[in-house]
Parts: C-alpha cells; structure tokens; sequence
C-alpha cells in the first residue's frame, strides 16, 4: 500500500484522511517530491559577473553553468 504523506515537526502526517492502526509495524521509505515554487537547495551568490556597471553584461544560459561549473571545482 502507498499512502503519501509529509513530515511535520520531525513526524511523518498521512494525507487524504488515510491512518494506520496503532502499533502497526511499519516501513518508511521516501522520496522527495519538488512542489512548484519550493526553494532550491543552493543558492547563487549575485552579482555572478563583477562589473563597474551592473546590467551591462548581457548572459546567457551556457555562461551562467559555465561560471558556476567553475566555482565548483575550485579548491
């Protein structure tokens, strides 16, 4: 049986009115499901580009991963 829930406070709550009965033995395996507007996990330090006038540097998808690509496997 899969019966979703979500952790409150440290204690996994059934959704959908769904309960176990007490004492049932049980076995917890989870999987983190993204809601839409969940923060991300990292966040990004701005700005990524130094620049005496902020704006001016038009980015593009490849260099935002390629500036972070490279934070990444600094020492």
């Amino acid at each position: 049986m899969r019966i979703p829930g979500r952790v409150s406070n440290g204690v996994v709550v059934l959704e959908g009115g769904q309960s176990l009965p007490e004492g049932a033995q049980v076995i917890v395996t989870f999987q983190v499901v993204e809601s839409p507007g969940a923060p991300c996990a990292e966040r990004i330090r701005f700005p990524i580009v130094r620049s005496e006038r902020p704006g001016s540097v038009k980015l593009t998808g490849e260099m935002v991963a390629e500036f972070l690509e490279d934070e990444d496997l600094s020492p």
